[in-house]
């Protein structure tokens, strides 16, 4: 239907009155954006801060540990301990505090020998691959080695660990080398855990003057490795300061030595949905986190969600701008409605002038003026066009036999096929009861017609499907040619009337053409190749 057009002055209305509530709905969605963005900022500080301050915690400990190794007694395990466990009840996201001594290979027997006798009797120096099944990059020692002495707190899972060597633990031994006569502590890169988890290790030589032995058990000897175990998910920033720690999703990747993108932790963030991801920013941030030894970078990520902006103050206020919105529009276009709806009737009223209501084909008085533009082109440019008229044959007996409600669903059927058979420049239309007119534009010859005529037949033939169950007709049909058989429509309808006849007294479901004469026969016989006509089929 064809709407009643809108004034310019009223569409520039509309247009600034939807700008300016667009405007203010963007104005009061941006205020809630960056709010959101504030928090987050806040959040990724404290994270951030936190975490920082746990890895300069690692290398304070570390520092205060060697320092208490360069003093304690070579025997003194107890005072040691008893250290350890103070550092680590100070920072819980320490997990362990280990210590490996450097042993000759000429004294390793030895070693092993007083360990057992004043220490554990079942200590052995092994190597790591022996109880894990890893691979050393350096499993052989060669002028000396590493077997880890001292660990706490004594973990029952971690047992197996005393006597280690430090130089064939796979993920220790690029480390180890670069911890040599280094006064700096050195990481390690992020590893499996031997009792599970993932860690990583901080360690420091620690060289000390060189004593005289005495009788008592040399247990730390000269030189050592002092090592702090950290566990990544102890790093993790503690959630209870944060405004929105649930959100956002982060991970942390330490720089290690020997790897520069070890993943310490990661935490994911509650799944958005499409029209989140769609419309709102995923805000993000990329931080680095400056520690001598343990050089960081935190990534974090905060999809905004509309649960988040849509709080009751800011639908109280969205909803007041919708209606805003509404009213203005709503009075103005009342008055359209109705020009709309007169415009509707008009353009109906003009169609059921022209259509038949039944099968909504042209009616006569639309296939008159069809007919005069087909007349009006033959009369400029010579172009001959044909008239068909059908009759359903025997439609009076479907009616008297199943009603009428039956033969109009045979009369909807049949129409539609016909019309589904024709050109778009060609008209089917309905002449009154069950018969229907065809013009045919632009033919070059009368067997054009003719075969359009026999498609019809095969198209009208086929079985209906109605209320009463399937049914067949047939029809009769008879052809008129402008200019041969006639040249106005009255004229043309009579020839093909008389056709039509002939086809139902030949036995019905047939074409007929109209017969010509004299002159007329001539011109088609120059026109369209001198062919005879008469009835075509039944």
């Amino acid at each position: 239907m064809v709407r009643h057009p809108l004034r310019p002055t009223l569409l520039i209305l509309l247009a600034a009155w939807l700008t300016i509530i667009a405007f203010a709905a963007h104005l009061l969605l941006s205020a809630q954006i960056s709010r959101w963005e504030g928090h987050f900022d806040e959040d990724v500080q404290l994270m951030a801060g936190e975490v920082k301050q746990k890895l300069d915690t690692n290398e304070a400990v570390l520092a205060g540990f060697s320092a208490f190794l360069h003093a304690v007694d070579r025997s003194d395990t107890d005072s040691t301990m008893r250290y350890a466990a103070s550092a680590a009840s100070a920072y819980p996201h320490i997990y362990m505090i280990e210590v490996a001594r450097q042993v000759a290979l000429s004294e390793q027997k030895g070693l092993e020998t007083s360990l057992r006798k004043g220490w554990r009797p079942d200590f052995a120096i092994k190597s790591f691959p022996a109880i894990t099944g890893h691979v050393a990059e350096d499993e052989q020692p060669k002028t000396a080695t590493w077997p880890i002495l001292f660990m706490y707190p004594s973990l029952p899972d971690a047992q197996a660990i005393y006597g280690v060597r430090l130089e064939t633990v796979d993920y220790l031994s690029q480390t180890m080398a670069l911890a040599h006569n280094n006064i700096r502590p050195v990481v390690s890169p992020v590893f499996d855990l031997y009792e599970g988890g993932s860690a990583y290790i901080l360690l420091q030589e620690v060289n000390r003057a060189t004593r005289t032995a005495s009788s008592a058990l040399n247990f730390f000897g000269n030189t050592m490795i002092a090592l702090l175990v950290i566990k990544t998910q102890a790093l993790l920033p503690n959630h209870g300061n944060l405004i929105d720690h649930q959100n956002i999703a982060f991970t942390a990747r330490l720089a290690s030595a020997t790897n520069l993108d070890s993943l310490l932790f990661e935490q994911k963030a509650a799944e958005s949905g499409a029209l989140d991801k769609l419309f709102l920013p995923n805000l993000k941030r990329r931080l680095k986190i400056d520690n001598p030894s343990q050089p960081a970078i935190m990534s974090f990520n905060r999809q905004l969600r509309w649960q988040d902006l849509l709080n009751s103050e800011t639908l109280t206020m969205l909803i007041l701008l919708g209606g805003a919105l509404l009213i203005v529009p709503w009075v103005t276009l009342r008055h359209y409605r109705s020009l709309d709806r007169a415009a509707e009737e008009h353009e109906r009223a003009a169609y059921l002038a022209t259509h038949d209501m039944l099968t909504e084909l042209p009616n006569r008085f639309l296939f008159t003026d069809r007919f005069d533009q087909a007349h009006r082109n033959w009369l400029r440019n010579g172009t001959p066009f044909a008239l068909l008229l059908v009759d359903l044959d025997r439609f009076k007996e479907i009616n008297d036999r199943y009603g009428h409600e039956i033969g109009d669903q045979v009369l909807i059927a049949s129409s539609k096929r016909m019309a589904a058979e024709l050109r778009a420049c060609d008209t089917v239309a309905r002449h009154g009861g069950d018969e229907f007119i065809i013009l045919l534009a632009n033919i070059e010859k009368v067997l054009d017609a003719a075969n359009v005529g026999k498609k019809l037949l095969d198209a009208v033939a086929e079985t209906i499907e109605t209320s009463a169950g399937p049914l067949n007709i047939h029809c009769s049909i008879g052809i008129a040619v402008c200019p041969l058989h006639g040249e106005t429509l009255d004229v043309l309808r009579r020839s093909a009337d008389r056709a039509m006849y002939e086809s139902k007294n030949q036995g019905r479901n047939a074409v007929s053409i109209a017969s010509s004469e004299g002159s007329e026969q001539r011109f088609m016989a120059s026109l369209m190749e001198a062919q005879t006509f008469g009835p075509v089929g039944k």
